[in-house]
């Protein structure tokens, strides 16, 4: 199904529309297509269903939904999207990158400005976590919550507040880019300040306990927090890797099956006798009688 005027795409393999419900089921290699400030964002699950009339529709997406766009992409086991709210929900072990950063918890909030199309903010609701692998060596910048709010600005990160039992390991480097210190420490909330998706600082609000420590004081099997799991395998690279392997499989399937089929349809009949003697005189022949 596409709706160019509204710029919506929906495809699959097998599809059921109901028009007086404004309504589609999608499923075997399901994806809807959708144009967000001339950018794409490709949304698939198992099963997408997809309802409400075009700048109220409501989607959702059933068993390891994903979704990419050329600036951000994640995971979770179903998706749920409303276009009139410009609101997005990933329930079921999400995860959001997003640049280099690394979000995850327990149900992630996506928010976009309905006027520009632009991101807006990130809600994060239990066991917030935001990592990002470190460019210049070989850790992790690393903050954990109960919650956490972030806000965009040209579609990346620029802030991101953190609250309740926060914790952080942030390398820490000088204008020539030399690590000088890791800083480590706990308080009641966190607020990091971002440029280009990266971290420039991670201010402790509130019952801070902090030290930083340099590089050779701080033994490896303490540098990652409680809970620490790096995703980055998951990371969706294209539109193209939005399709587990499964469905994909299952395409290629359909696929062959279809050239198959399509083979059978436009190979010629064989004329059967008697089209091909149509029209000619036969000529019966008696048998000869046998001598005696």
């Amino acid at each position: 199904m596409s709706d160019t005027v509204n710029k919506f795409l929906a495809r699959g393999h097998y599809a059921e529309m109901y028009k007086a419900k404004d309504s589609l089921f999608i499923e075997r290699r399901a994806v809807a297509i959708t144009v967000a400030e001339n950018d794409s964002v490709y949304t698939h699950a198992k099963r997408l269903l997809v309802t409400g009339k075009p700048g109220e529709r409501i989607m959702r997406g059933f068993k390891n939904a994903r979704f990419y766009k050329s600036d951000m992409n994640g995971k979770c086991d179903s998706i749920h999207s409303n276009e009139k709210r410009g609101l997005t929900q990933l329930i079921g072990r999400p995860v959001v990158f997003n640049g280099v950063n690394q979000i995850t918890g327990d149900v992630i909030h996506i928010i976009s400005n309905n006027v520009t199309e632009k991101l807006d903010s990130i809600k994060v609701l239990n066991n917030a976590f935001i990592i990002q692998q470190d460019t210049l060596g070989k850790g992790y910048n690393q903050v954990k919550g109960m919650n956490l709010y972030g806000k965009f600005r040209d579609n990346k990160l620029y802030q991101v507040d953190l609250v309740k039992n926060t914790e952080k390991i942030y390398y820490m480097y000088n204008d020539d880019d030399e690590l000088t210190g890791i800083d480590k420490g706990v308080s009641s909330s966190i607020r990091l300040e971002m440029a280009d998706n990266r971290i420039t600082s991670a201010t402790g609000f509130k019952n801070v306990e902090s030290q930083t420590y340099p590089e050779d004081q701080l033994p490896e099997n303490v540098r990652k927090l409680r809970g620490f799991l790096w995703r980055g395998d998951e990371i969706i690279k294209s539109k193209d890797d939005i399709f587990p392997p499964d469905e994909q499989d299952l395409h290629d399937k359909i696929i062959k099956q279809t050239d198959k089929d399509n083979d059978k349809v436009d190979t010629p009949m064989e004329p059967l006798p008697e089209t091909v003697n149509y029209g000619k005189k036969v000529v019966k022949k008696t048998p000869s009688k046998k001598k005696k």
